[in-house]
């Protein structure tokens, strides 16, 4: 029997994109994720659709699943020769338990790899503007965990020694902030001494408290601040004055739920994580194209006497070839005019041996579709397009009929759907056309009352033709910085997690 192997992998702070390389890579090629609560849902995204997925997230005195469980777990599937992914929150070695998952699967003969990932002792900090060294503070550090047992006192960390650190880092210490405190003041840390909790760093919903070590406790139960957070002791937490630069953005602290196609510098999903928003991108599903019915959808059957075939974008080439495909359709016979709706839709068509007579430049209304084209008294023209299926008579007997064919839906079976609920998101957005009918599923009954947030021209008009009443407009990605700062002092973005 063949046997598979566990990768134990450090799925970094919070912030999806802080995963290493390796650790994409492990989970692309994992057959079963055993992920952890600290673990990010979108990083899931990574693992391939026939991937089991498995949570063992722990919170106080509550454990989806025990230790010794999840050791057995490790094993059983490792035994079954699955590839095994661990993902763990942070660094796995960095109060993780790593050692121990490792050891279990040593004294099972499973081998394993260990792919390290930034620990959120460094990046919460970092992230609410905290350096945890700088030459005029400090020269020392020290990790510490802030978990103590009352079981094992021989295991209480060294107080006196790391009172005389310059910088300390307490992981899981909130529960015990009270004690923390006493035991550094007892052993003569200054009273004064800056402190400073990150509480979910680096995602949208970071907050960071600050005061004094003799009051810290108090400032925090004042504040209502709870677990899981980062304590930052020592002078460098002064620094968060003037370098807090996560918490200032125009964005922070809101959560968009993203629908785009684009990839590259000016793609929605990085602009929107420039100005600070925590984004995810919504999962879609290509529509399912079928054969003309009753209603007029989908391509008909005899397409191929339209003297023109015009598309709207690449997502309609796609559908046009599946169905072909379908029908075993020899592209040999296709005699129509072709007509590309923009340069994109252009190369795709090229692609498929499909060369365009026409390229448009621009989306138009299907109804002003036939004053583009050269149509002939009586010619017909097929339009393949997400718009709602519509059959248009001109002058001269000609027709421009619309089908609809080739759009996207939200998939509501996608494994990262679950942790999608619109209201659960301040603003939702599109640069796509294509994925607004997506949109209103996934928004629900009350999607027109949703905040839209549109860019491009196209965009922005399907919307309102659709009914859509809270649209944010911007025509183009590279100013949707400045549009979204001058709504930000204008006092009209609020943040949800406030």
């Amino acid at each position: 029997m063949k046997t598979g192997s566990v990768l134990f992998v450090g799925a970094g702070p919070g912030d999806p994109k802080l995963l290493t390389i390796k650790g994409m890579e492990a989970l692309q090629r994992a057959d079963v994720v055993v992920y952890d609560r600290l673990a990010n849902p979108l990083l899931l995204a990574h693992a391939k659709p026939d991937a089991r997925l498995v949570y063992c997230g722990k919170e106080a005195d509550r454990h989806t699943l025990p230790q010794d469980e999840i050791n057995l777990l490790l094993v059983r599937e490792a035994q079954k020769g699955q590839t095994v992914v661990r993902l763990k929150g942070g660094d796995p070695s960095m109060f993780g338990r790593v050692g121990e998952e490792a050891q279990v699967c040593l004294s099972h003969g499973i081998p394993f790899e260990i792919v390290p990932g930034i620990t959120s002792g460094m990046a919460a900090p970092l992230y609410a503007g905290i350096p945890l060294t700088h030459r005029e503070y400090n020269s020392s550090v020290a990790f510490v965990t802030g978990h103590l047992c009352e079981k094992n006192a021989d295991k209480e960390p060294d107080w006196s020694g790391l009172a005389l650190v310059e910088t300390l880092v307490i992981y899981m210490g909130v529960k015990n902030l009270p004690r923390i405190k006493d035991q550094l003041l007892h052993h003569g840390k200054h009273p004064d001494t800056p402190v400073a909790l990150v509480r979910w760093g680096t995602l949208g919903k970071q907050e960071t408290v600050a005061g004094r070590l003799e009051t810290i406790d108090r400032t925090v139960a004042e504040a209502g601040f709870t677990a899981p957070a980062i304590i930052v002791i020592g002078e460098v937490v002064r620094l968060r004055d003037s370098l807090s630069w996560y918490e200032s953005k125009p964005l922070f602290g809101q959560r968009v739920a993203v629908a785009s196609r684009q990839t590259g510098k000016y793609s929605l999903e990085n602009v929107l994580e420039q100005v600070g928003a925590e984004v995810w991108p919504i999962p879609l599903t290509e529509q399912s194209l079928s054969t003309s019915d009753a209603a007029g959808q989908g391509i008909p059957e005899d397409f191929s006497t339209y003297e023109w075939l015009v598309f709207d974008s690449e997502l309609q080439v796609s559908a046009f070839f599946r169905e072909l495909s379908a029908r075993r359709y020899d592209l040999r016979r296709l005699q129509a005019n072709i007509v590309a709706y923009n340069q994109q839709t252009a190369f795709a068509l090229e692609e498929k041996g499909l060369y365009p007579d026409l390229v448009i430049g621009a989306a138009i209304p299907a109804s002003a579709l036939h004053q583009m084209l050269p149509l002939n008294s009586g010619e017909r023209a097929l339009h393949v397009s997400s718009d709602q299926s519509a059959v248009i008579l001109h002058a001269q007997g000609s027709v421009t009929h619309t089908v609809q064919a080739g759009g996207l839906e939200w998939d509501p079976s996608h494994p990262l759907a679950k942790w999608f609920a619109s209201d659960s998101f301040d603003w939702i957005a599109t640069d796509d056309p294509n994925t607004l009918s997506a949109l209103t599923q996934f928004a629900g009954l009350d999607w027109r009352k949703k905040r839209l947030l549109c860019v491009g021209t196209e965009t922005i008009t399907r919307a309102k033709e659709l009914g859509w009443s809270e649209v944010i407009e911007c025509a183009q990605a590279e100013r949707l910085a400045e549009v979204l700062g001058q709504m930000k002092v204008a006092g009209e973005v609020t943040p949800l997690y406030s």
